[in-house]
């Protein structure tokens, strides 16, 4: 049973987290899109690992991003971050012993011997194999722990790590971090909103509040008097968006609580429509009005011209692609000056309702588990099947093309013998695959000791790339400690629709001709187009 904490979407366990606990952890991802789950627990051995599971599903959609954070003797290190839904994936890459921990295990006892023989201890880094952008990651914002950053941490200030910021408000909050120049990054939750703000040795270096980014991310965020903080200290985020100093952010801080004060105090609520009070004044009148208005007076002006007293402050802003923080102090400005007014929205007809319908993500994984192999990850023949005749019936009535991959994977043996791969290789190699894979492709056992993948909508010259992408990522590294360099044999078939057969039996048949071609000649890939010359 979980034991349950009181921030929602987060627990401590006192074992590593199984199957039932991963699908309810994407459950609860799925539901709360944006928001991570996250689940700790410690290692069972002397060296009292602290592990830190998290799983968040993006706003706009796509695969869940999974990371897992080791911390010991206070020093944090990313151990592995991997885009899946699959949580059988996660689970091997969790129990595997050849996997991430095992790995981390081995990193950190060697460390701490290092440690006991007065040694300097070797920073821990994050493992290159698990990472789904190797070998060239993108410029995505990412949150590195401080110890793969060559950063120099001066003595750390009593900062609190969690608190409300009633009692601890963000300006202290702010200077007692800088002051002290520490590194990590601050989080703000309020009952609609979140703020985050990343710091490097005292220096502000990034913001987003409320879908604002940079100084007036901090600018917002200075103005909240509600919520609950966390600070984690050494969390770097590489993308620089704060250019201005505290100082100079307090100040246009307080000026812009002054201004929602005011308009508060006018009756401005989320629901009311700005009405210009002399919709014909003339422009030499409306210069005259706002000549002392510390603000670009063109901009100003062409505001005021498309008030028609049908907009709400939300919908002002959407408009005029005009910041929340910039329409304060234009609305503040228009109503000290006696040109707009506020009045209340009419209330909306009764509309029909919509309710998104609740999709059972554990119901669905339950399924596809039964069509898996545990201890690979993989589909199962009989599931490969069933997903290429679908997939053949789909592309038969949309005219789509379809290839199909079948591969034999050996390790040689001294006396050249070709052996079946041990469990933990095929694994790896599953999980190498998968990284390359698009969310529609499917990998699966084929016969007995082969494998398949199943290519949907992709024609001869796609599919040749996609398998010399898998040949390139399958022999970049041995695929297991058991597995000398240079001992990993493969054989890759490959065959389309419609270019090679417009029949299904054929398509197959085809491809295991093309893998033992392969095979016999030594060669890594052969296509079935390359052979068809060859074949009665």
């Amino acid at each position: 049973m979980l034991k349950k904490t009181g921030t929602a979407g987060s627990s401590k366990l006192s074992y590593q987290p199984d199957m039932p606990e991963l699908h309810h952890m994407l459950s609860q991802a799925m539901g709360t899109r944006g928001q991570p789950v996250v689940r700790t627990w410690r290692s069972s051995n002397k060296m009292m690992f602290t592990f830190t599971l998290s799983v968040v599903c993006p706003v706009k959609g796509g695969d869940p991003n999974w990371s897992l954070i080791n911390e010991s003797r206070g020093n944090r290190s990313l151990v592995f971050e991997y885009p899946s839904c699959d949580v059988l994936m996660i689970n091997n890459l969790l129990n595997s012993p050849t996997g991430a921990l095992a790995s981390l295990s081995r990193s950190m006892e060697k460390s701490e011997k290092r440690a006991e023989t007065s040694q300097p201890l070797p920073i821990v880094q994050s493992l290159p194999s698990l990472s789904p952008h190797n070998p060239m990651l993108d410029q995505r914002l990412i949150e590195a722990p401080v110890s793969l950053v060559p950063t120099i941490q001066p003595a750390q200030a009593a900062v609190p790590e969690s608190g409300d910021i009633a009692k601890t408000p963000v300006l202290q909050l702010l200077q007692m971090i800088t002051s002290a120049k520490l590194t990590g990054k601050l989080e703000v939750r309020s009952d609609n909103s979140t703020g985050l703000v990343y710091i490097q040795d005292g220096r502000l270096v990034d913001a987003t509040t409320s879908g604002v980014e940079g100084d007036e991310g901090i600018i917002e965020l200075l103005t909240w008097n509600e919520g609950q903080f966390i600070f984690e200290k050494r969390v770097l985020r590489n993308s620089p968006t704060v250019s201005q100093n505290i100082d100079t952010l307090v100040a246009q801080s307080k000026l812009l609580s002054e201004h929602q004060q005011y308009l508060k105090e006018k009756g401005i609520q989320p629901n009311s429509l700005v009405q210009p009070v002399h919709k014909d004044i003339s422009e030499t009148e409306l210069l005259q009005r706002l000549e002392r208005v510390p603000l670009n007076i063109v901009e100003l002006c062409q505001l005021f011209r498309t008030l028609d007293g049908n907009q709400t402050f939300d919908e002002i802003a959407g408009s005029n692609s005009i910041s929340r923080i910039q329409l304060v102090h234009m609305l503040y400005h228009l109503m000290v000056n006696d040109l707009i007014r506020l009045t209340s929205k009419p209330t909306a007809k009764t509309k029909l309702k919509m309710q998104h319908k609740v999709i059972d993500t554990a119901a669905i994984q339950s399924v596809m588990l039964k069509l898996r192999r545990a201890d690979t990850g993989m589909f199962l023949y009989p599931a490969f099947l069933y997903f290429l005749e679908q997939e053949y019936l789909r592309c038969y009535r949309a005219r789509s093309p379809l290839s199909v991959i079948t591969f034999e994977m050996r390790a040689l043996a001294a006396n050249s013998d070709r052996q079946v791969l041990p469990t933990p290789a095929v694994l790896e190699a599953a999980l190498r695959i998968s990284k390359l894979k698009r969310h529609v492709d499917l990998i699966a056992h084929y016969d007995a000791f082969d494998y398949a993948i199943l290519l949907p909508n992709t024609k001869v010259s796609g599919a040749e790339i996609f398998a010399n992408r898998v040949v390139k990522a399958l022999t970049a590294s041995p695929l297991s400690a058991d597995m000398p360099e240079g001992t990993l044999s493969l054989a890759l078939g490959c065959a389309s629709i419609p270019e090679d057969f417009i029949e299904l039996s054929a398509l197959l048949g085809a491809a295991d001709l093309a893998m033992t071609q392969a095979r016999d000649s030594k060669k890594p890939l052969i296509m079935y187009r390359d052979i068809k010359h060859m074949v009665s």
